[in-house]
């Protein structure tokens, strides 16, 4: 099982500390599934975006060996989307779609149509967010202005402060009310599609995945310094929203300090 430092004052992240990789991917996989099963009897469906990059794969990996015993009616009520994506095929060994589908969509029995990609072969990143960003607005049936509301977001937290394909240099206040962004190619790193912050701030659940000792170092600048960087400003628009994002995370990312300290 795992062990919980939740911060006394609601209005601020909690923090959940495994053991080790493999058994926050085991438990962490148990306890989204538990809570997703939960939604989907009281709502009829759910949605999760998912985290790219390598950290999640395993966690993935034992969800989907969780979710072959789920019937199918039950894996048919879900959506699943990414929240990012390189501009690459999804064959290509750096697709975030190729990650998923080979982790959580390999043993699971999930149906293929029920995780909606983002096209990176696609020639015009631009017109390929304006794409995804219109199918969330038709499939959540968004009023107005209203931004639409997904069940789970899985996150990542990048060393350099980032998370999905949000960079340091990135905004909220440059969105102008855009959910789905382009990211232009920056040096070696290739052009993307991310969810802006708006969208990933209103998931009812926000969970940051952060395994292994290369992310102490960033955890302990967010959660004690409170380092400028995107998923500081990911968390103040969480925090306007009155959710309460958590951090997963294994011993060699846990710092003692943290659970002595706070996030405004």
């Amino acid at each position: 099982m795992s062990r919980t430092e939740e911060h006394l004052n609601p209005g601020f992240p909690r923090v959940r500390v495994f053991p080790d990789a493999g058994e926050l991917a085991r438990e962490g996989a148990r306890i989204f599934l538990e809570r997703l099963w939960e939604i989907v009897v009281h709502q009829g469906k759910a949605s999760v975006i998912l985290s790219g990059g390598h950290s999640p794969g395993a966690l993935y990996g034992e969800a989907g060996q969780i979710l072959s015993s789920w019937p199918l009616e039950q894996k048919d009520r879900l959506l699943w989307v990414a929240g990012d994506e390189r501009m690459v095929p999804p064959d290509h060994p750096e697709s975030n779609f190729r990650m998923i589908r080979e982790t959580l969509f390999r043993n699971s029995g999930l149906p293929s149509d029920t995780f909606v990609r983002m096209r990176g072969e696609t020639l015009s990143p631009e017109e390929e967010a304006l794409r995804f960003e219109h199918f969330i607005l038709d499939r959540f049936e968004t009023p107005g202005l209203h931004v639409p509301e997904f069940d789970w977001a899985f996150l990542g937290v990048g060393e350099d402060g980032h998370t999905a394909s949000l960079f340091p240099g990135s905004s909220p206040a440059t969105e102008h009310r855009r959910l789905v962004l382009s990211v232009p190619s920056e040096g070696k790193r290739l052009p993307r599609i991310t969810l802006g912050y708006r969208l990933l701030a209103h998931a009812r659940t926000v969970v940051f995945l952060c395994p292994g000792e290369r992310k102490k170092a960033v955890l302990k600048d967010i959660l004690i310094g409170l380092k400028p960087c995107p998923v500081q400003e990911l968390l103040t628009l969480c925090l306007d929203n009155g959710r309460v994002p958590e951090f997963w995370m294994d011993e060699a990312a846990y710092d003692r300090s943290m659970d002595r300290h706070v996030i405004s």
